[in-house]
């Protein structure tokens, strides 16, 4: 065989080879570095999942502070109820206290509790209302008006509690004629809540509205964007309203 033809072939064969090193290199990069992207993958999502669970525990330790505060804020102003039925030595005090046991029994068995039936919640509202009854006297006209289906709709605990404490705090009055309106409807999964009271006491610009914010945010936390609260005061009444979405157990 001349020489040239051997030369070509020895060419030939280092080029094959070449090309085969240089296929073997590109594809030891291609998988290196896809194995680098998925691991680096892997490693985002790591931290993502991290930050949400770090997120969810910090959300859960600020419901739970924000719960934990509605309660003091709560007994202060039924216990405040309780005094002064003792005072003015009624007749109903026994009954009184009586009530304020069952919802103090209430609070304790809901402490630690997500959400509760709405049905629970009613009925604990209804006794603070009784409750209040029990203190005021004819001026005070009260309109409690709740129209649900029964259905095993979920609402966080002592939600509604907070504004309609409010409405007997800042909308009762021993000496005028006034009214509060408490209206609680369901449509399907919807809740329609609202409270409207004459303001017979204006609220001290030092007072902090623990109780109303505390709610807020609370909704801001549960319900982000699932949730119209409007708070309007005008023409000496007070009025909220209340419309969310429930979960049904």
């Amino acid at each position: 065989m001349p020489a040239e033809g051997i030369t070509d072939d020895i060419r030939q064969m280092e080029g094959r080879m070449n090309m085969r090193r240089q296929t073997i290199w590109f594809f030891f990069l291609f998988v290196t570095g896809f194995s680098l992207a998925i691991e680096l993958i892997f490693e985002l999502f790591r931290q993502i999942l991290s930050r949400q669970e770090i997120e969810a525990e910090k959300n859960k330790a600020e419901l739970a502070l924000y719960k934990a505060q509605i309660n003091p804020h709560f007994l202060f102003n039924t216990l405040n109820t309780l005094y002064a039925l003792v005072l003015c030595k009624s007749e109903h005090t026994e009954s009184a206290f009586i009530k304020f046991s069952n919802i103090l029994k209430y609070m304790y068995h809901q402490a630690t509790a997500d959400t509760i039936d709405l049905q629970s919640e009613i009925d604990y509202i209804r006794q603070y209302v009784e409750l209040q009854q029990l203190r005021l006297n004819q001026h005070t006209q009260i309109i409690f008006e709740c129209n649900t289906r029964q259905c095993p709709l979920q609402i966080p605990p002592m939600l509604l509690f907070t504004f309609i404490e409010n409405a007997f705090k800042y909308g009762s009055s021993p000496d005028e004629d006034c009214s509060i309106q408490i209206r609680i409807e369901t449509h399907e999964n919807e809740l329609h809540f609202s409270t409207c009271n004459r303001i017979m006491k204006e609220k001290s610009k030092e007072s902090p509205a623990i109780g109303i914010d505390n709610c807020r945010k609370r909704l801001n936390m549960l319900y982000p964007g699932k949730y119209q609260l409007d708070i309007r005061q005008e023409k000496g009444f007070f009025n909220v309203s209340l419309h969310m979405k429930l979960l049904e157990k």
